[in-house]
């Protein structure tokens, strides 16, 4: 990972022969709340409330144009105090406090050389589950899917180091992502159950990729999962396929194990009466080869946003999902609104969810967020 990171700082100094604009600071709070049965305490689950920053970030980037070769280069760090004074992991149902503390989310390099080829090193998401690849701040509903959220440390970091190349061709008619990087994040963050997982640090030990295809007319510029949908114009139809795998890493005994994720979504976007309808599918599976934990799952949502006022919009929204990892089965319903008093800038929503989770008698949690993004 080092020699990636060693990469991504090398590659700015090729833009001095360049033109750069002026540096751009973005900060992003979600204060929230979750109210209901949030904890497991002697055998059950217990009442709660739990007031906290569900997301703290400062983002700084600069692009530099003209430089020696393609069209521009990004530079990108992206700071992060995420879950500050949170008391409760209501998706684990224990307690469990965090305190503020500061990390890096993404440290890349982005060199564009036309719309169909650029580069991406450092520290990013890594390529699969489009619900994942949308950021938080343009989200449907307040969390996502937990089949994707699994899937996401499957492979280890989801924030990883990794070369990637991507681009559109066509408009968007076609997009693609293919990354590769060491692998090595296994070690940290993992979903094998054990504390003992070693990997050989080559790169190319993971590789990802992802295409989206749209038909012509229903092209979508960025990802956003609500109505709203800004930076986008018109209906929109995305087909996604996604593929990853980490390879030659060690669990406990086992050697030489491999991982692997795939799957499929689906998201339109139209123009319905007074409104905007979005609806949107996913379906992701995974697996360790020899080890024998396997998961898989799937869910469908939708929301429809309308006016209310002049340019404050209103969208109830809905999710219905299903999760399973190695037997056990996780049902989770979804319901709830975005308010959006300055589109995604100045919003707050409302969610309400029923899980029920294997043996376990059915819960019900309350979320209440806002988000101030400038």
């Amino acid at each position: 990972m080092r020699k990636l990171v060693l990469i991504s700082a090398v590659l700015p100094a090729v833009s001095l022969a360049g033109d750069d604009t002026s540096l751009k600071l973005k900060i992003r709070l979600q204060p929230r709340i979750d109210l209901g049965s949030l904890y497991r305490e002697d055998g059950e689950y217990r009442s709660g409330s739990d007031l906290y920053i569900r997301r703290a970030r400062l983002e700084v980037s600069k692009m530099f144009k003209n430089p020696p070769a393609g069209r521009k280069l990004k530079l990108n760090v992206t700071l992060e105090m995420d879950k500050g004074e949170r008391d409760y992991d209501y998706k684990k149902g224990r307690k469990r406090h965090t305190s503020y503390e500061v990390g890096v989310l993404y440290a890349y390099a982005d060199w564009k050389f036309s719309d169909g080829v650029a580069i991406r090193v450092g520290k990013y998401k890594k390529p699969f589950s489009r619900v994942s690849l949308t950021s938080s701040a343009r989200q449907l509903l307040i969390e996502r899917p937990v089949s994707t959220e699994t899937g996401k440390k499957w492979l280890g970091d989801y924030y990883g180091n990794q070369v990637m190349v991507y681009g559109r061709v066509g408009g968007g008619l076609l997009k693609y992502m293919l990354a590769v990087s060491d692998g090595s994040t296994i070690e940290k963050v993992n979903r094998t159950g054990s504390a003992n997982v070693t990997s050989e640090v080559n790169i190319g030990n993971f590789i990802g990729a992802r295409v989206e295809v749209s038909p012509p007319g229903f092209t979508e510029r960025k990802k956003d999962d609500t109505g709203i949908g800004e930076k986008n114009k018109g209906n929109v139809i995305s087909l996604g396929l996604s593929y990853a795998r980490n390879t030659n890493f060690s669990v406990d005994s086992v050697r030489d194990e491999e991982a692997s994720l795939w799957g499929a979504d689906l998201f339109i976007r139209f123009g319905l009466g007074p409104g905007k309808l979005v609806a949107q599918g996913e379906y992701i599976s995974m697996d360790y080869s020899k080890i024998g934990k396997s998961g898989k799952g799937w869910y469908v949502q939708g929301g429809y946003l309308f006016r209310l006022v002049r340019n404050i919009y209103f969208e109830p929204a809905l999710r219905y999902e299903k999760a399973t990892f190695n037997g056990e089965d996780q049902y989770i319903t979804t319901a709830g609104f975005n308010n959006y008093l300055k589109g995604h800038k100045v919003k707050w929503a409302y969610n309400i969810l029923f899980i029920k989770k294997g043996n376990e008698s059915q819960r019900t949690v309350h979320q209440i967020q806002a988000q101030i993004y400038f």
